[in-house]
């Protein structure tokens, strides 16, 4: 009996590519039309390559989809041959299709994810990367406000405070590959002043990263890969550009801020290319411009070289690196005139220099194969940050002063009543960063299974002169701290693993894509105290998308998917709050204050307490969303549903402290005998205690987010030449303290400090709720080089609310360090019921704050063949912001500012 001749298998591959510089376009969806009107679609992956195996013979209408743009190709004919490569080059430069992308475009990758585009970033006219955040669901333009740090909250509803600050920290900042960190940062000032900030333990100030050279931003929301860890809420992956020959220059001025960049990049060569680029940027903001002492200046530069070898062998070479700079300088100064009051004169001045070397190279393969490429990357970041502040302080008369840095009994310095102070916090991070991937493809069938493999180390250590400044002229007499140098510290270690698999198998009329992933990553270098000291923590991360049969409607093809994902995020400690500062008690036992200086002695006990908390761990986010994506005849619709839940956020927690000191009996002294300072042997003393509180950092922190994201994009509409987009969020966020707390009254009782510590449940908690949506507009009309969106950004309502706390505590604790319940008794024992806690009960009510809306204008005309562009952006131009009543009558009158700016872009 003849056997049946098996067919050949037939490979047809077709490489996307984006015209003017030969980039791989990632996640592009190439489509095949039959003569008989079958479809068949399939996705690139990372090198921009879509893959059809055993088409029927014929000849084929080929359409690339790629950012919510369609590009229709010439007819591919498809014979017999076995295996066959098309590449395609989509003109992809909106300037040269006539259409520029000014929103941004949600990926159809796995992760749940929003591109923004250099055209959309041009449009926006930012002065930092915050400003991009308005375009994401959720998002809405604010004024730039440069006084302060700027910090990303992803997927979140207002915050409630520094104890919930692991979302920012947890939200990783990628520049080109390589990771922005703020782990290493001691930056605080000690004690009060009029000016400047503390920043630390919040995550990356995004003030210091500017947006001229950016390429494109991906800010991903969703689960991202298991190539990136020490993370928990998502991720900012920045690219910058590579190569062209252009000379840019930008000019912008709004009302607190001015702006000057330029750029130029070289770029020689074809399949040996090689690019060079090289900028400058410089920002002066003003808090307020009536006020030159307060502002805030920035100065970028960088230097970015990528050489490509095609060679003759079977692999293709890249090496590349890029050395940058940032400085930031807070000039703010004080004078009698700005002083307030009684406060001194003083002094403030702070600066930030940030040097980045780092260099990568890469091993591709020609040729279709198990291996595929290996990735490197290296890098190394040095910063000096400084703060100086100079001080008059004027005090009523001397004042004693403890500046021992040991326990013990010691006899105090006296301060005198007029000196210059001086406080200097020169803090030097230095952050390590190596990482090496792997990538491996095998085709079986109908199915592809992708492979990544690889490690990552990075380091953080502080070599920086710490808190420096003279215990005896202190810049307050009661800072309570003493000198610390920075490089005292131990560093910080972390590793990593990870492997991965990318599978795209294809089910008839369904294609079907995961992503599955392991991370297990680990912190060395604490000593064997810490508890985390080489514990491994292991981050499992799926994401699937499952892509539907395209449907026919109206006579166009409708195409669905389906997407979720699911994963652990973990992050870990910084610096500050794995080694804190050693907190000071200084307790006087003897205070002998007599007219005869030479007789004078104050005692005092100290006590000093390491605050490391030992068993400190991660901060981990655990993750589930679902989404579900429609495109049709130019539309697009993304909705996703999402749930974090981050049980062991960071946060500051009190517990209890006993000290033990000696209470000299001063008037046993008999100042007429004495010829110096009286001698402890001969006074009488009692022992007494103090009970009080001190804060140490624990994972105490809940932050429970929910909500619904979703964009919504139309075609353009010719007749109008105008393209609209619909963005929006609702996010629902509980914030709650997972770990009982400690209070302590501050009433005085017999003269003494309070008796007693409570112990509660339900310290705090908040609700906040928040749903927005923006409509945009964007009008281009190509023959005059015109492009002008109008925003109409629509807060439908807030809404926050106070979680009940209970009044009382479980038990108390006494002198003695003895635990009691707290009952029913105790609340009626006149000196107990001060532990019971009196509050506002109204904060428990829900608080909604009704519709508002501001609307926002961008122009941008381009001149002498797009050579010059002048843009104007005037936000809240008209808004409907109402006066309201709260639910308990108060009326609460609401008012808006308009803001405008204004660029010049050459691009010669």
């Amino acid at each position: 009996m003849a056997q049946p001749v098996r067919q050949p298998e037939t490979l047809l591959r077709i490489v996307v590519t984006e015209t003017d510089k030969g980039e791989p376009l990632a996640y592009a969806v190439c489509s095949l039309i039959s003569e008989q009107g079958q479809t068949h679609t399939a996705t690139a992956g990372d090198e921009g390559v879509c893959v059809f195996r055993n088409l029927p013979r014929g000849v084929y209408r080929l359409q690339v989809f790629y950012m919510g743009q369609t590009f229709r190709q010439p007819a591919l004919t498809v014979g017999d041959t076995r295996e066959r490569t098309v590449r395609v080059r989509v003109n992809y430069n909106p300037i040269h299709i006539g259409e520029v992308v000014v929103t941004a475009s949600e990926s159809k990758a796995l992760s749940t994810a929003s591109r923004i585009g250099r055209d959309a970033i041009r449009h926006i006219q930012p002065s930092s990367i915050a400003d991009l955040l308005e375009l994401l669901p959720g998002g809405r333009s604010s004024d730039p406000d440069f006084a302060s740090p700027q910090t990303i909250r992803l997927r979140e509803a207002s915050p409630a405070g520094s104890n919930y600050n692991t979302s920012s920290l947890g939200t990783q900042f990628l520049i080109d590959g390589v990771p922005m960190s703020n782990d290493a940062n001691l930056q605080s000032t000690p004690t009060y002043s009029n000016y400047g900030s503390t920043f630390v333990n919040s995550g990356v100030d995004m003030r210091s990263v500017s947006t001229d050279d950016i390429e494109s931003v991906e800010v991903v929301r969703g689960i991202p890969s298991v190539e990136y860890g020490d993370l928990t809420s998502g991720m900012v992956k920045v690219s910058r550009r590579q190569g062209g020959n252009d000379l840019s220059a930008r000019f912008k001025a709004d009302m607190s801020s001015k702006l000057f960049y330029v750029g130029k990049g070289f770029e020689r060569g074809e399949a040996d290319r090689f690019t060079a680029n090289v900028s400058l940027n410089y920002l002066d903001a003003k808090s307020d411009p009536r006020n030159t002492r307060q502002n805030y200046n920035r100065l970028t530069g960088s230097l970015r070289l990528k050489q490509s070898w095609e060679g003759h062998g079977r692999y293709r070479y890249a090496l590349g690196g890029s050395l940058d700079y940032t400085g930031s300088f807070d000039n703010e100064k004080s004078d009698e005139n700005l002083d307030n009051g009684n406060v001194p004169l003083e002094r403030y001045k702070s600066s930030y220099n940030r040097m980045a070397l780092s260099t990568n190279f890469r091993l591709a393969a020609k040729e279709a194969g198990f291996f595929r490429s290996l990735d490197a990357t290296l890098s190394a970041t040095l910063e000096n940050d400084i703060i100086d502040r100079w001080k008059y302080v004027a005090l009523t008369g001397e004042v004693p002063l403890s500046t021992n840095l040991e326990e013990g009994e010691h006899d105090v310095t006296i301060v005198p009543s007029r000196y210059e102070a001086t406080l200097r916090v020169e803090g030097r991070p230095f952050y390590g960063y190596a990482k090496t991937v792997a990538s491996f493809e095998l085709e079986r069938g109908a199915a592809v299974y992708a492979f990544k493999a690889g490690a990552d180390w990075s380091m953080s250590k502080n070599y920086g002169d710490g808190t420096v400044f003279d215990p005896t002229h202190p810049f307050t007499v009661d800072m309570n701290m003493r000198p610390r140098v920075f490089r005292d510290i131990p560093g910080e270690h972390q590793a990593a693993l990870f492997l991965e698999n990318n599978t795209t198998l294809s089910l008839g009329a369904f294609r079907l894509n995961w992503m599955a992933g392991l991370r297990a990553q680990t912190m060395m270098g604490m000593g064997n105290r810490y508890d985390l000291q080489g514990k491994v923590y292991v981050d499992p991360r799926l994401n699937v998308r499952l892509t539907l049969p395209s449907l026919t409607v109206g006579g166009d093809e409708m195409r669905l998917a389906v997407a979720g994902g699911t994963g652990w995020h973990t992050k870990m400690p910084t610096m500050d709050q794995l080694f804190p500062d050693p907190v000071y008690y200084d307790i006087t036992q003897l205070n002998y204050w007599t007219t005869d200086t030479s007789k004078r002695r104050i005692n005092v006990r100290v006590f000093k307490f390491d605050t490391t908390n030992y068993s400190l761990r991660a901060a981990r986010n655990f993750k589930w969303e679902v989404r579900g994506d429609v495109d049709w005849k130019g539309y697009s619709l993304s909705v996703t549903y999402f749930h974090e839940d981050m049980k062991s956020g960071f946060r500051s927690s009190s517990e209890p402290v006993t000290m033990i000191y000696k209470d000299y009996d001063e008037s046993a002294i008999d100042g007429s005998t004495l010829t110096g300072p009286p001698s402890l042997e001969s006074i009488p003393y009692e022992t007494d205690t103090l009970l009080t509180t001190l804060s140490r950092t624990t994972n105490g922190s809940r932050t429970l987010k929910r909500g619904v994201e979703f964009t919504l994009t139309t075609p353009r509409i010719r007749p109008l030449k105008t393209k609209f987009t619909v963005t929006g969020a609702w996010f629902k966020t509980v914030y709650d303290n997972s770990l009982p707390e400690y209070y302590r009254p501050t009433m005085v009782v017999a003269g003494e400090s309070y008796p007693y510590i409570g112990y509660y449940e339900d310290e705090d908690g908040y609700v906040r709720e928040m749903f927005n949506t923006n409509f945009t507009a964007d009008t281009q009309v190509p023959s005059l080089g015109l492009i002008f969106s109008t925003s109409f950004q629509c807060l439908w309502f807030t809404g926050s609310r106070t979680e009940w706390r209970n009044p009382y505590p479980i038990e108390y604790i006494d002198k003695s360090g003895v635990r009691h319940p707290f009952t029913e008794e105790s609340a009626a024992n006149g000196i107990l019921s001060a532990l019971v806690r009196d509050f506002n009960t109204t904060v428990y009510d829900y608080n909604r704050v009704p519709f508002s809306m501001n609307i926002n204008l961008k122009v941008t005309k381009t001149l002498y063949r797009d050579k010059i562009a002048l843009a104007v952006f005037a936000n809240k131009i008209l808004d409907y912001t109402s006066s309201y009543r709260t639910r308990y009558g108060s009326l609460v009158r609401r008012d808006v500012s308009p803001y405008f700016g204004m660029e010049l872009n050459f691009k010669l």
